[in-house]
């Protein structure tokens, strides 16, 4: 005798894509009655305002020129750190005499404000270099302790037994080490290129190289020009949130060659 009832309506769980849609709907519908509540555009536009004035931005002369040059510093600044990250990560992991040297510095790194970099920056650097400065600074530790991390966490046996069979160490790097490194370097590189930009735009702000978002949005601030800085600010959420999809595509054709399956 069956117990199951055919005729009983299945519970089917919202879609991840429309839960997200309800929560942007959500952030604008507050974001509107904060507007009203505010009373005056200076404090606070409304998305319409918002919305006009994102256009006005993207239809400016010098929207391209700014957003590529913010793009390169952020790009240049990824890869440095990763790299930086990554020899550093991959040296301290294998070395315990490397991984004690460069402690220090990496504390050091991780304490400082990062006004207080940005600050010296300005003093020893051009200010279109500053912006990377920074932000290699600010990504670095990230990368190499998940990198660290990444090598230290290596199954143990197994290389024991590459060593018992005298398997050189370089294969041994490229085949049990790098392949297991490789979700902890990619967990420290998402993070590391959001705070990438956030610091790109910050030390922008402050060293106003001549193509920037960041000197964008300081030249609408003196202006007072608060639906601009807001349509600044989405442009630069936007750009942020391209590149980690970019990542994370970029993660699944790796890994997806890697098992000699096909990426959709």
């Amino acid at each position: 005798m069956s117990f199951t009832n055919k005729n009983r309506p299945s519970v089917k769980l919202a879609a991840p894509q429309g839960v997200s849609l309800l929560g942007v709907v959500l952030i604008i519908a507050v974001w509107k009655i904060g507007a009203v509540f505010a009373g005056t555009e200076v404090i606070l536009p409304g998305p319409l305002t918002v919305a006009g004035s994102l256009l006005d931005v993207v239809r400016s002369p010098g929207f391209i020129s700014a957003l590529g040059a913010t793009a390169l510093r952020g790009l240049a600044a990824f890869f440095l750190a990763a790299l930086l990250g990554l020899f550093c990560g991959v040296a301290a992991g294998l070395s315990t005499v490397f991984r004690n040297l460069i402690q220090p510095l990496v504390i050091i790194i991780k304490s400082t404000p990062v006004m207080s970099f940005i600050l010296l920056a300005l003093i020893w650097f051009p200010s279109g270099i500053v912006p990377v400065f920074v932000s290699v600074l600010m990504a670095f530790p990230i990368i190499y302790e998940n990198t660290v991390a990444g090598i230290r966490n290596a199954d143990t046996r197994l290389i024991e037994m590459a060593r018992v069979y005298r398997v050189p160490r370089s294969r041994i790097l490229r085949t049990i080490l790098l392949p297991g490194l490789y979700t902890f370097f990619m967990a420290g590189a998402r993070t590391g290129l959001g705070i990438i930009w956030k610091a790109v735009i910050a030390a922008e702000i402050l060293s106003r190289p001549v193509a920037a978002v960041g000197s964008a949005m300081y030249e609408a601030k003196i202006y007072i020009e608060t639906a601009e800085v807001i349509a600044w600010t989405v442009i630069a959420v936007l750009l942020s949130g391209l590149s980690e999809f970019l990542l994370g595509r970029s993660t699944l054709l790796f890994t997806g060659i890697r098992r000699g399956g096909a990426v959709l």
